[in-house]
C-alpha cells in the first residue's frame, strides 16, 4: 500500500511504502520517496529525536536554494548539488531557516540492514553533507525511484525492495568514486549542472546557466568544456534527448508533446537532433524500443549531435 503526503497542494509529491501481504524485509526497503519545493513562509523543520519512526535512514538532495542541518555541534548549509544522510533516531535537525528564498529538494528514507551499513559508510568517509554531482548515477535512481512511485509502477514490496537495494549499491560505488576522483567539479559548476538537471524542459539560454553559476559568461563557457568536456548548451541537449528516450520507452506521448516536455520549441528540430544522436528518427526509435536494448543512453562525445547552437545560440 502506498501513503501520499501534499499531492495536490504542489505539483511534487511524498509517498510513503507500507506493504502488509508479505513478511518484512530486513536487508533494505522503501520507506518513503518525494520531492518538495519550498518557500519563503513555508515551515520544515525536522529533529531526529521527535520522529516516529525508528531504524530508517534519509538521503536528501538539494536540487536549487539551500537549508541547513544541525549535526554533532555543527550547523551546515546544504546547497544545490549537496546531500546529507542521516539516521532516524539520532541526534540531529534539518529545517528550512528563514534567511533561505527556497529550497527544492528530492529525498527517500529506506530501513533494513544494509542501508545501516552504506549510511555509516558514507557518514564516516564524507560527513554529514556530501557533494553528489547532479549528472552521477546515484541522483539519476533517486529520480528514477521518484517518478516511477508518482507513476504507480512501485506496487509491490518486492519491487520496493530491489529499487532500495539497488540505490544502496549505487551509494557504496558512489563512495568509491570519490575516493578515486582527482578532479571534483567547484561548487559554482555544480549549482549549474543541478540547474540544467532540473530546468531541462524550459527554454533556458546560456547566460540564464551561466548566471547561475556566478561566473562570467566566458570563464562558465571555458570551466564547463573543461570539466564536461563539451560545450554546456550541447550538454543541455544531451540530457534532453537522454529524457526523451525514456518518455518514448515509457509513454503514449506523441512525438511533438515528448519534444515539448523535454524543451524543444519545434518538433522538427527535435526529430533532427534525434535522429542524428540515435541514428534512427524518434518514430523509428519508439517502433522499435521492445528490440532495441538500451535503458540509459550514455552520450559523452561533444560534436556528436547538433548543439542549441542551430537554434541560434552562441556556445
Amino acid at each position: 500500500m502506498r501513503l501520499t503526503a501534499n499531492e495536490g497542494q504542489a505539483k511534487y509529491g511524498v509517498y510513503g511504502f507500507r506493504f502488509f501481504d508479505t513478511g518484512p524485509n530486513h536487508v533494505a526497503n522503501l520507506r518513503v520517496v518525494g520531492r518538495e519545493e519550498l518557500k519563503p513562509g513555508d515551515l520544515y523543520d525536522w529533529h531526529g529525536l521527535k520522529r516516529k519512526d525508528v531504524d530508517t535512514y534519509v538521503f536528501q538532495y538539494t536540487i536549487a536554494g539551500f537549508g541547513m542541518i544541525d549535526m554533532d555541534g555543527m550547523t551546515y548549509s546544504v546547497e544545490p548539488g549537496e546531500a546529507f544522510v542521516v539516521k532516524v533516531p539520532s541526534e540531529h535537525r534539518y529545517y528550512f531557516p528563514e534567511e533561505s528564498k527556497g529550497w527544492d529538494f528530492v529525498f527517500l528514507t529506506l530501513e533494513g540492514h544494509e542501508a545501516a551499513k552504506c549510511w555509516e559508510l558514507i557518514g564516516n568517509q564524507q560527513g554529514p553533507v556530501i557533494k553528489v554531482p547532479p549528472d552521477s548515477k546515484l541522483i539519476d535512481l533517486v529520480f528514477e525511484i521518484y517518478q516511477s512511485t508518482k507513476e504507480d509502477k512501485i506496487t509491490d514490496p518486492y519491487y520496493a525492495s530491489a529499487k532500495a537495494y539497488e540505490f544502496i549499491m549505487e551509494g557504496y560505488r558512489f563512495v568509491r568514486s570519490i575516493e578515486e576522483a582527482e578532479d571534483p567539479l567547484s561548487q559554482q559548476m555544480t549549482k549549474a549542472l543541478s540547474f540544467i538537471h532540473s530546468h531541462y524542459h524550459e527554454p533556458l539560454t546560456l547566460d540564464e546557466i551561466a548566471s547561475v553559476s556566478g561566473y562570467s559568461r566566458f570563464y562558465f563557457i571555458k570551466q564547463f568544456k573543461q570539466k564536461l568536456k563539451m560545450p554546456p548548451m550541447q550538454y543541455l541537449t544531451k540530457i534532453r534527448i537522454q529524457k526523451a528516450v525514456g518518455l518514448l520507452r515509457s509513454t503514449d506521448a506523441t512525438v511533438t508533446d515528448i519534444s515539448e516536455k523535454v524543451g524543444f520549441s519545434n518538433a522538427n528540430y527535435f526529430n533532427k537532433v534525434f535522429r542524428k544522436t540515435m541514428g534512427v528518427s524518434a518514430g523509428a526509435f519508439r517502433d522499435n524500443k521492445h528490440s532495441i536494448g538500451i535503458d540509459h543512453l550514455i552520450i559523452d562525445k561533444a560534436g556528436s549531435y547538433p548543439s542549441l547552437a542551430d537554434e541560434g545560440e552562441s556556445v
